[in-house]
């Protein structure tokens, strides 16, 4: 079942429930949300009041944290997509983020308004297209790691400010090129690496041996 934009259902899991006010706010009037302070209580929810179009969840929670919920929630429903949040970003989080969570993306706190309203925008209709194909998320084959060699000069460049989480203005600003500019090289890696988002290109390149975690920090 496809859901439009303003009646896309959002499931919120939070242990801080001022966090959870504050998301309430913020998809007020653009989605339906539902919030729960409880990951297992969230899978309660997921499975006797979906379909949910996505699933944000906050990392570090009592009995069970954001990649173990996603985990589950890929197991059933694949098409629902998961949306992580976390006040302190670690490398190995986000790779188990993406191997194991099976994530649609990654947001660190403070994350302005707007970019939470895009992503989630985004990822309804994401959801919507997997639901309208009947087609669930499958396991594509790495690219062989020489795939590596294909890469201009700039678009390594990127990809090394892409695993330092510079913004593409920020990127923009470091290298010396427009956002456009910017945003065409990020697009390029996503086509390259066989990605479909920012932190998967990151987590792509460190199973590839692209990128050394010390080059990160």
């Amino acid at each position: 079942m496809t859901q439009s934009l303003t009646h896309a259902r959002i499931l919120i899991v939070d242990n801080d429930e001022k966090q959870l006010a504050s998301m309430r706010r913020i998809l007020h009037g653009h989605f339906e949300t539902i919030t729960t302070t409880d990951p297992v209580q969230a899978l309660k929810i997921f499975e006797l009041q979906g379909p949910f179009a996505v699933v944000i969840s906050d990392f570090q929670m009592p009995l069970m944290n954001g990649v173990q919920l996603f985990a589950r929630i890929f197991e059933i429903d694949p098409t629902a997509q998961r949306i992580l949040i976390t006040g302190r970003p670690d490398l190995q989080m986000a790779i188990d983020a993406v191997n194991h969570g099976k994530i649609t993306a990654f947001l660190t706190k403070p994350t302005p308004i707007v970019s939470i309203r895009s992503v989630v925008c985004d990822a309804v209709q994401s959801y919507n297209q997997l639901r309208e194909t009947d087609d669930s998320p499958a396991e594509r084959p790495l690219p062989p790691a020489n795939h590596y060699a294909s890469l201009t000069v700039k678009e390594k460049e990127v990809l090394l400010l892409l695993s330092k989480g510079f913004s593409n203005e920020e990127i923009s600003a470091e290298l010396l090129i427009t956002v456009g500019t910017v945003k065409t090289h990020v697009n390029s890696l996503f086509g390259k690496l066989d990605v479909n988002n920012r932190t998967k290109v990151v987590a792509r390149a460190l199973e590839l041996d692209l990128i050394k975690p010390a080059s990160i920090s």
